[in-house]
């Protein structure tokens, strides 16, 4: 049986401000969420010049998924990813447990977090 995680993507900014679901398989460990799926929506998200190019881009292929089924899914992990455009926040959690990025996160920046994770 494949592993399955459950990641939720918290967004405040002035023209946003909600949460949406990511529900799937093949990842069973908070490293391997954070390498695998979050860091790719840390990365757009940071890089994108407005939040709905962002958003947009999400619903567009379908990556999202209704709270329903995030709160129904038995995950083996779930994590979140916390971010505040104004003030520049970005941070990853799994339980109580926080990782804040400084600023924009970039890729070494969060490998190190993933490193990390796995230790």
């Amino acid at each position: 049986m494949a592993e399955t995680y459950a990641l939720r993507i918290q967004i405040e900014s002035h023209e946003y401000d909600g949460e949406f679901y990511l529900v799937d398989e093949g990842y069973g460990t908070p490293a391997d969420v954070l390498d695998n799926i979050a860091t790719d929506h840390l990365l757009r998200i940071a890089n994108a010049s407005r939040i709905e190019e962002y958003l947009l881009d999400v619903l567009k292929h379908g990556e999202n998924t209704g709270e329903a089924e995030y709160d129904a899914t038995d995950s083996d992990v779930e994590c979140w990813i916390h971010v505040d455009i104004p003030y520049q926040r970005y941070a990853f959690g799994v339980g109580d447990r926080v990782y804040e990025f400084s600023g924009e996160p970039i890729k070494s920046e969060i490998a190190s977090t993933v490193t990390q994770l796995q230790s």
